[in-house]
């Protein structure tokens, strides 16, 4: 039933300007917050992040928070037409760091997040630069995750699940492809590792700093955001310093450390686009209070 739900949905959104697809997700996104949806945590998150700033600013972010959610969920069936038609050109931009992801032909990393639009970041990446490999999970319904990967597909992603083998990641690296990946997400205790986020420890994922390490490979962070008067996407790439050890735990920590610290600064510098509805500080280092959203 969801599945069909959601091919109408697309089928729909498609035969709609760009304009509608933004204002309506817009609209979707408030009338969300309306509802209460995930507003304690969205608050919650908000409280941690920024606890000097005043109630009526958190309330602000977490309602256009929801509608940068409403407008990623309303253009997302429009970006292959996007790519398609070369549209792309015209709402995608490179503003700062382009020459770090042509730079050299050895396999990069990517380090990324939930801000503006990540699916859209994607394509952008994708039809400008090429040689992109994103990774995702897969949805539990196997109909609607194969439908979403035919979209990303058809809008020039290619897509690696974080479930293939190891040796698919290499590979992709061996041939010179910047793998990318979302690095803001709550990891579970075994696959992650607690560093400093907006002072508050978090755990995270830790995949990507070891592919860095132990195949010297570049690792950059990027972000695209919206910019709501005029409409575009605008994105910022840099490299990604820490210092090295030679202890590769302890370097191990810094890198993760050194991107997450990443991820905070574009979040200050976007908090409204920031997907504040996930429960980010949800795992606790042991003799922590295990759920911090009660």
């Amino acid at each position: 039933m969801l599945y069909y739900l959601a091919k109408g949905f697309v089928s729909f959104i498609q035969k709609q300007s760009r304009d509608f697809c933004i204002r309506t997700g817009e609209g979707f996104g408030s009338l969300l917050w309306n509802l209460g949806y995930r507003k304690k945590v969205i608050l919650r998150n908000l409280d941690i992040a920024f606890p000097d700033k005043p109630l009526d600013w958190k309330l602000q972010v977490g309602k256009k928070s929801l509608q940068n959610i409403g407008r990623i969920l309303f253009e997302l069936p429009k970006i292959p037409q996007y790519v398609q038609t070369k549209e792309i050109e015209k709402i995608f931009f490179v503003e700062e760091g382009e020459e770090l992801i042509k730079k050299g032909s050895k396999g990069k990393i990517l380090i990324s997040a939930h801000i503006g639009n990540w699916e859209l970041a994607g394509a952008g990446l994708s039809h400008f630069f090429g040689n992109m490999v994103s990774l995702a999970y897969r949805m539990k319904n196997k109909k609607l995750n194969d439908f979403l990967t035919k979209i990303r597909n058809e809008a020039g992603m290619e897509i690696i699940f974080h479930n293939q083998s190891l040796k698919d990641f290499i590979k992709a690296l061996d041939e010179g492809k910047i793998l990318t990946f979302l690095a803001d997400q709550n990891a579970l205790r075994e696959r992650g590792i607690f560093v400093d986020f907006f002072g508050l420890p978090a755990s995270t994922i830790t995949f990507p700093a070891k592919l860095a390490l132990k195949y010297n490979k570049d690792i950059l962070f990027g972000y695209i955001w919206f910019d709501e008067k005029e409409k575009v996407y605008r994105g910022k790439f840099r490299e990604i310093n820490f210092e090295k050890s030679g202890n590769m735990k302890e370097d191990l920590k810094n890198l993760v450390q050194a991107y997450t610290k990443e991820i905070e600064k574009a979040v200050r510098e976007h908090p409204e686009q920031y997907f504040w509805v996930h429960k980010r500080w949800k795992t606790r280092p042991e003799g922590q209070p295990e759920n911090i959203y009660d």
